[in-house]
């Protein structure tokens, strides 16, 4: 009788299993139809289950710093700018399609988010903020760290201070860790007052661990990400000490900051606002306020550095741009050091740092999780035109790197160098190197502002800027953001 009993209520739940898998198998096809969606393209698999033969594939191009161009030009280009690939059984949709990605950052902002596993996989290192952040944690840091990078916070002198570090009276090398290191310094300043000196001949060993800890944290992040449900099989040795190191310098700033009297920002309007104080103001915990730390300093640093040391190795490789960049530097300031205006009125140098950002956007790929089941406008049906549906927890990588070298969008020379292209260019959802809608980068004046100024200085302060490894093919080295994988090395002859 008890078998029996057991055998019926194990029959009721597998109906009601049954029937609730059926239930909502008809509505999304009811809402696919409804909102005429039509099948995405798919890439073959020799397994259709879990794709384990696109893995090694995948883990090859990554290892060979050809992650990006596995995408582009083995899938995009002989599949379609929108499908949808089996990894380990997790059926994510890839695009680089402009009206896709406009819809998943803007149009359908609320449809989408970071979600609870990549926030899992970058907790350790970064904590919870703005970058991993969704609902009403991202919006009120948001809101916090909004004030900071008003224009009147971005002061020109803060870049001159740490440039003239850098900046020595012969002639001189800079490469990739230098540029990196300063836009670090910058960072820290800008945002939390303190700064670590890493630029600095007298630097001490913490501020270089924390910069070599630093990288370790943000490339662990990376790696698991992309990992997808293999991210368990990820380990780095280096990972659990980096981690320490960083918190432990960044826990150091916090305590800095919070021993100090607090200053009503009402009271001293000369004061500069930083996101540090804004957020001890609100009482948060110091690991509260470390996590939001960590996540502006990943975006505000390294951003920065990878647009600088794009602009640099292209710089170094084309001697009749920097011969114009010269000729409407001198044009616009002589010796003068560039106020913000003459930075906007410099038409070339805006060319170049557009274009910069084109061939070389410093987040080329980024993630989206579905929050509710919803739908894209583009990549269903045979010619790829017709709307897609997206379930719920579906993940989306979206692809700016090669949105921005698509030959259709931006014409055959589309994979070269071009500033000139910018006299008539005017993309709307095609140019995208600082996301859009909502989550818009913050910092993305600021970022230009420091990239452009730093240019102008070093073509002032050099009358020559030679590559040391242009003949060296462009490879990826691809974290949270993107550089040039063997660095930028560059000779300066100093101006007399």
């Amino acid at each position: 009788m008890i078998n029996l009993f057991f055998l019926l209520a194990a029959g009721l739940v597998a109906l009601v299993l049954i029937y609730s898998r059926l239930d909502l198998w008809l509505r999304r096809r009811r809402f696919a139809a409804s909102n005429g969606c039509q099948p995405l393209r798919q890439p073959r698999n020799l397994d259709p289950f879990l794709g384990i033969d696109h893995l090694p594939k995948v883990m090859k191009a990554a290892k060979n710093n050809r992650f990006l161009e596995f995408w582009d030009s083995g899938h995009f280009a002989n599949i379609g700018n929108t499908f949808e690939i089996n990894l380990m059984g997790n059926p994510i949709i890839m695009t680089n399609e402009p009206q896709n990605i406009h819809a998943v950052l803007a149009s359908k902002f609320p449809d989408f988010e970071i979600g609870e596993r990549r926030r899992a996989l970058s907790v350790r290192f970064a904590g919870i903020g703005l970058l991993n952040a969704d609902g009403q944690v991202w919006e009120h840091a948001r809101a916090l760290a909004r004030p900071n990078f008003a224009r009147s916070q971005i002061k020109l002198e803060l870049f001159e201070k740490h440039l003239g570090v850098w900046i020595g009276p012969f002639d001189m090398q800079v490469n990739s860790l230098s540029i990196s290191r300063m836009t670090l310094d910058v960072a820290s300043e800008f945002f939390f007052g303190p700064c670590p000196g890493t630029l600095h001949p007298q630097t001490t060993d913490l501020a270089q661990r924390f910069s070599w800890a630093f990288d370790v944290g943000s490339a662990a992040i990376a790696k698991s990400v992309r990992l997808g449900k293999l991210s368990w099989l990820y380990h780095d040795p280096d990972h659990e000490p980096a981690c320490r190191i960083v918190h432990d310098y960044v826990d150091s700033i916090i305590a800095e900051a919070l021993s100090k009297e607090k200053v009503s920002l009402q009271g001293d309007q000369s004061a500069h606002y930083t996101f540090l104080h804004a957020l001890a103001e609100e009482g948060m915990s110091r690991e509260k306020i470390r996590g939001q730390m960590l996540s502006i300093l990943l975006a505000g640093r390294d951003t920065t550095a990878c647009l600088m040391s794009a602009a640099m190795w292209e710089i170094s490789r084309h001697p009749e741009m920097q011969a114009r960049l010269r000729q409407e530097i001198d044009q616009h300031l002589g010796k003068r050091h560039p106020k913000l205006e003459d930075l906007k009125n410099m038409t070339y140098l805006n060319w170049f740092v557009k274009e910069t950002l084109r061939l070389y956007p410093p987040v080329p790929i980024n993630f989206r999780r579905a929050a509710r089941d919803t739908w894209l406008p583009r990549g269903g049906g045979a010619d790829g035109m017709a709307p897609i549906f997206v379930k719920k927890d579906q993940e989306i990588v979206y692809q700016i790197w090669s949105m921005h070298r698509r030959k259709d969008l931006w014409g055959d020379d589309a994979a070269t160098f071009k500033p000139e292209r910018w006299e008539k260019a005017r993309p709307r959802f095609e140019f995208l190197p600082f996301n859009a809608g909502p989550r818009i980068c913050l910092g993305q004046q600021f970022a230009w502002t420091e990239a452009s100024y730093v240019l102008v200085r070093f073509l002032q302060e050099y009358s020559h800027i030679e590559g040391l490894n242009t003949t060296i093919p462009w490879t990826e080295k691809l974290t949270l953001t993107c550089c040039i994988n063997q660095g930028v090395q560059v000779k300066l002859t100093k101006a007399v």
